[in-house]
């Protein structure tokens, strides 16, 4: 209960922020910008603090001080006034966030007979974000290191996950410090794309069909399933029952964009919060583009500034419709040594903040590294013509962009121009080892493309609303823009629960492990599904290749998979504490599982040199030191 108390107190004290900053607006405004705010100090403001004192309780607990000595030292007496909620917004963000926090529920950690299981598209990712909240809040030791692979410094933006191990410390249990930021974070993401679309165009109308068109999108992939379905059913039915063979993403057939909800906010922990800060970062940066003040550009720097180890692709995509912006809205300013001077406000508070950690962080990992920064054209599509492969997968939204943007007015054109260049960009570059993360960069210019082509939607209608069957011509256009969307979220709801993750015997291992060893490492096969550094946050000398290959650091994981394979099936107790000495890791444990046993050929008896710390259902641990 304390994690939560504590979590809860960054909210509240983020809306107070936020009733100082943003005192005209409405309540409802200031509980998203606020929660964000409270988000976004409890992720990056703890970094400092960890420096120095490590992650622990006492660098929280100053945090906290810190933060409400801040509000009464700069804040004034709070005016948070209730009023009449936008009813459109109500009905549009509820029912969607609601679905989100539904699909949470049975996607993390669910109770089955026997363990606990997850829905489809977490089944990869979730073990991954468990290991890293896990792990950072065992080890307490800041910058943290890779569980993953020991001694190396996670690089990977975690800050979404270290949310996650500030309620962990604090004795919450592991499912609900995953659970709850991912509530008040799905529902600012909502709020946010509302709040943006309503930025941009004005109307409620327009930012309804937006949300919905944006978080149940999907093209033309619905084709497939429909194809022979009258004949076959199962053509159709095994949406809702086959991995990964969705409207939405679908590999064998080219389906590649997938689905907002399911592939990026539900299972990407980092997305998610990414999209948290940044749609609220977008608002500001039109709100400050409307405005002289520089006071709204250096808070709009501020926030940019704290997002690269949230999410580097959201703040690499900020940088890129902040750049085109500048020069964009430039020549139509009256004041331009004010305009100039305003933007270098924001971008010297964005780089001062911003810099340390891509430099720390981002650049040591990626500079140099062979796996990152590759030129390359046409994405994924390797089999369709390249309008077809575009149109399939962003089905209407491809087909009006080029009209709504000729009709958007002038300021939404400008802005256009940087999802624009984020589209062409990420055409062009691979940034990580895994080609799909692109879609972290291209989901950015389609949150814009959405907003203009729901506008222009709207603006057709209201001029042909008095024609006959107008009506059910927008119905059947709307029908076709979400249909793969719908389909792929019932198949993510039916996945729920579905594939179990962790048995009774691991979860009962993983225990001792945390109660009986300390933050040592250890040697384990390379199974995703770990017990050792997923639940209990040990790190292991080599874990995955399905995470640590696609972080870029497969050259030394290969590596150590040699070394790995010598020490398991080394003919003697001596020569596997020589071999484990010899890796210079500090390696202590050995882990022995079936995966180990079918892996490298060996069994119990093979191991009967070193002492057996623990053995039970099949599960058994060896110390490695004398």
């Amino acid at each position: 209960m304390a994690g939560i108390s504590y979590y809860i107190f960054f909210l509240v004290f983020g809306v107070l922020y936020a009733d100082a900053i943003f005192r005209e607006r409405s309540i409802y405004f200031k509980m998203w910008s606020g929660g964000v705010i409270g988000n976004i100090v409890l992720m990056s403001g703890i970094i400092p603090l960890a420096l120095l004192l490590g992650f622990n309780k006492l660098s929280h607990i100053l945090l906290a001080v810190f933060f409400v000595a801040g509000y009464f030292l700069l804040c004034k007496k709070p005016c948070l006034k209730f009023c009449k909620p936008n009813k459109y917004a109500m009905f549009t963000v509820l029912p969607i966030w609601i679905l989100i926090c539904a699909l949470f529920c049975n996607h993390i950690m669910v109770k089955i007979p026997g363990g606990i299981a997850s829905g489809q598209s977490t089944y990869s990712d979730l073990a991954m974000h468990m290991g890293f909240i896990t792990s950072i809040a065992e080890h307490g030791v800041f910058p943290p290191e890779y569980n993953q692979l020991a001694g190396v410094k996670l690089s990977y933006p975690f800050l979404a996950d270290s949310l996650s191990s500030s309620l962990y410390i604090f004795g919450t249990d592991l499912k609900a410090a995953i659970l709850l930021p991912s509530f008040v974070m799905s529902g600012l993401v909502v709020c946010g794309f509302f709040a943006l679309a309503k930025k941009m165009t004005g109307k409620n109308v327009t930012s309804v069909l937006a949300a919905v068109m944006f978080f149940f999108g999907g093209g033309f992939g619905f084709s497939y399933f429909l194809d022979k379905a009258k004949s076959n059913p199962n053509n159709f039915t095994r949406i809702f029952t086959d991995y990964y063979h969705t409207p939405t993403n679908f590999n064998e057939v080219n389906i590649r964009w997938s689905n907002a909800i399911c592939d990026m906010i539900i299972p990407q922990r980092t997305t998610m919060a990414g999209w948290c800060v940044l749609l609220f970062a977008l608002w500001l940066l039109i709100d400050a583009l409307r405005s002289d003040k520089a006071q709204k550009y250096l808070l709009l720097g501020i926030i940019a500034g704290l997002m690269p180890m949230i999410h580097t692709h959201s703040f690499f995509a900020l940088g890129i419709i902040s750049a085109t912006a500048f020069f964009a809205f430039l020549p139509g300013e009256k004041n331009k040594k004010a305009y100039i001077r305003n933007w270098i406000i924001y971008g010297a508070s964005a780089m001062i903040l911003a810099l340390p950690q891509l430099s720390y962080w981002t650049f040591s990992q990626t500079i140099g590294n062979r796996n990152f920064l590759k030129l390359t054209f046409n994405w994924v599509n390797s089999d369709d013509p390249y309008l077809w492969f575009w149109l399939k997968n962003w089905g209407l939204v491809f087909v009006f962009i080029m009209p709504a943007v000729l009709c958007a007015k002038s300021e939404n054109k400008k802005l256009f121009c940087g999802a624009a260049l984020i589209f062409m960009i990420a055409e062009l570059v691979l940034f990580q080892p895994n080609p799909y993360d692109n879609n972290k960069l291209f989901f950015v210019s389609y949150m814009l493309s959405v907003i203009l082509v729901a506008d222009y939607l709207c603006m057709i209608y209201n001029r042909l609303k008095a024609i006959r069957g107008t009506k059910f011509l927008s119905a059947v256009i709307v029908f076709f823009s979400i249909f793969s969307g719908v389909l792929t979220v019932g198949r993510e709801y039916a996945s729920g629960g579905e594939y179990k993750t962790f048995s009774d015997a691991e979860i009962k291992f993983a225990e001792f492990v945390k109660r009986n060893t300390h933050t040592t490492v250890f040697l384990t096969g390379n199974e995703h599904l770990n017990p050792i550094s997923v639940l209990a946050g040990r790190r292991v000398y080599a874990g995955s290749e399905l995470y640590v290959y696609f972080h870029g650091l497969g050259d030394e994981l290969y590596r150590r998979y040699d070394e790995v394979q010598s020490i398991y099936t080394a003919q003697t107790a001596e020569e596997m504490r020589k071999l484990a000495e010899k890796t210079g890791a500090g390696i202590e444990y050995l882990y022995l599982s079936d995966t180990e046993k079918e892996k490298f050929g060996v069994s119990d008896e093979d191991f009967s040199g070193l002492e057996r710390i623990y053995c039970n259902d099949g599960l058994s641990l060896y110390k490695l030191t004398e």
